[in-house]
């Protein structure tokens, strides 16, 4: 359980981190009132800043219909948790996806029990509603991780037509710019960053 809790904390940080680009942080117990040691650690996320960055880490995107909430794992340390869907893929995009998928996802729990996204292109994946969703591997959360979602249902041509730009003109996953000196892991999930 400490381990689950370990990759949630990094989830939420992970989350923050892409969307500030890079994030800086210091060893915990600098005194009040003084300046962070000068000797500060940095970790940078691939950049995610067009859909062509975010088709190129995505292992998989397809088109789903999300079938149920499957389970919602609280974390102790830092507000938010992981959401597990189970969701039928209705169209591969990229990759081999299998025909049902339980994926996971940061999201923020709300008072009335709903959730919320945790940064912009990370919609909450509701049941009933279709999505494109890019996924990472991430065997703690089933068949993979959510990287995007975007929801799919009113305009589903023009969204379709969208992520398959993004995946023709895909780049290959590359540092933050903001990171000048940090080599990113480009195997590991979000979750295990």
């Amino acid at each position: 359980m400490k381990h689950k809790r370990t990759t949630l904390t990094v989830l939420a940080a992970a989350a923050v981190l892409t969307t500030a680009g890079a994030a800086w942080y210091t060893t915990l117990g600098t005194p009040a009132g003084s300046a962070p040691p000068a000797a500060a650690h940095g970790m940078c996320l691939p950049a995610t800043d067009t859909d062509e960055d975010k088709a190129g880490y995505a292992h998989t995107i397809a088109l789903v219909t999300v079938d149920r909430t499957v389970e919602y794992r609280e974390e102790d340390e830092a507000p938010g948790g992981a959401l597990l869907s189970k969701v039928t893929v209705v169209e591969p995009l990229k990759g081999s996806p299998p025909k049902t998928m339980t994926i996971g996802q940061s999201v923020l729990r709300q008072a009335d029990g709903r959730y919320a996204k945790t940064k912009p292109a990370y919609m909450p994946l509701e049941p009933g509603h279709r999505y494109i969703v890019g996924t990472v591997p991430d065997l703690a959360y089933g068949d993979g991780w959510v990287w995007f979602a975007t929801a799919a249902d009113n305009d589903l041509p023009t969204v379709t037509n969208r992520w398959t730009h993004a995946i023709d003109h895909q780049i290959a996953p590359r540092p933050d710019p903001a990171c000048d000196d940090v080599v990113v892991d480009t195997s590991s999930s979000p979750a295990a960053l």
